[in-house]
């Protein structure tokens, strides 16, 4: 049989057949009083993601009943049954811990393992295993192990130190030369500026370099009277009255005064945030430079513009790095050097 990568058109052909475009298209376009998508900006690794999630709640949730009753309809046509089928409740996946938790949570690799990232491109980090933790994978829908890698000196995205992996993104090192890259070789040769190696969007482009002006893309906090902390608007820019803006010490802290308890308030439910995706589309930028801000791997990088199994979403903090660093290129001239020094104090040496 012949390869379906190698075959585009019966590719597609299999998607509508077996209705995952009709279902892609339905989430895209999905609305009701719990859930609107025009109003989520959904992005295309989104609502792949989301058809999967789905693929697979249903499939946990298939019985004997509810199979019977679609292939009775399939033999007899039974029409009625199709176009209304039987009532398929899927309940969300749970974010608690399981109950059987540690039971089933054996660790593949250990402190110290050689291992490396499964590469998506002809390059990919490695490093030592040194730590691992159980946490919620939102990929699978499930909890799993996530790894804590001290990357070798001689990896690509050696600079960030250390990052974090799923195992089942994680395969063991041959040897100790770990797919070094060799001498003059440029490590990213394969990425250049918005071409990388299997490019993850096709036919997106950056903007030019004077065509941001409408294209922010940092989502906007706006209070008003309606806003759920109403007060924080009235405060924040008010007279200081008794805040003292002096410095703090070991023994005599700064008092929290109400103007400094509604900034926290206002913190704690900021939803600060950029993907990845915008970020690339309105940036000149490539991997490294996405993993340099969000101190990431090039290998974590690329997982976050893949399509498919091997995507993974960035985590909210990832979001956060990326909507700072636009905020700070776009109005970098109107921040007081000052202001901006106090921002970004370089790390001494």
């Amino acid at each position: 049989m012949q390869e379906l990568g190698n075959c585009p058109h019966a590719y597609q052909q299999a998607l509508d057949d077996f209705g995952i475009n009709e279902l892609l298209s339905h989430l895209s376009n999905y609305s009701d009083a719990d859930f609107s998508a025009a109003l989520m900006n959904l992005e295309e690794q989104e609502l792949e993601s989301l058809a999967a999630i789905l693929i697979q709640r249903l499939t946990k949730s298939l019985n004997g009943k509810l199979i019977a009753s679609y292939l009775n309809a399939i033999r007899h046509g039974d029409s009625d049954v199709l176009c209304d089928p039987t009532n398929l409740e899927i309940s969300p996946p749970s974010l608690d811990l399981p109950a059987d938790f540690p039971d089933g949570t054996t660790a593949r690799y250990q402190e110290g393992d050689r291992i490396q990232w499964r590469s998506l491109a002809n390059n990919t980090d490695w490093g030592i295993v040194i730590g691992h933790f159980y946490s919620y994978a939102q990929h699978q829908c499930h909890w799993a192990i996530c790894y804590l890698i001290w990357l070798d000196k001689d990896s690509p995205s050696s600079r960030t130190v250390a990052d974090i992996a799923w195992e089942e993104d994680l395969e063991p090192s041959a040897d100790n030369s770990w797919g070094r890259v060799g001498e003059g070789e440029n490590p990213l040769q394969s990425l250049e500026v918005n071409q990388q190696f299997n490019h993850p969007i096709p036919g997106l482009h950056p903007p030019e370099s004077n065509a941001f002006a409408d294209t922010k893309g940092i989502a906007s906090l706006t209070l008003k009277d309606s806003s759920p902390y109403p007060f924080i608007h009235k405060s924040l820019h008010a007279p200081p009255g008794t805040y003292d803006s002096g410095g703090r010490n070991r023994t005599n802290p700064r008092t929290l005064t109400q103007r400094e308890q509604n900034l926290i308030e206002l913190y704690s439910h900021c939803k600060l945030g950029m993907t990845p995706m915008k970020f690339y589309a309105k940036w000149s930028v490539d991997y490294e430079a996405l993993a340099s801000i969000c101190s990431r791997s090039i290998s974590t990088v690329r997982r976050w513009f893949v399509r498919g199994r091997n995507y993974r979403r960035p985590t909210p903090t990832d979001l956060r790095h990326l909507a700072v660093m636009d905020f700070l290129l776009e109005h970098f001239e109107a921040i007081p050097s000052e202001l901006l020094n106090l921002l970004c104090t370089p790390n001494p040496g």
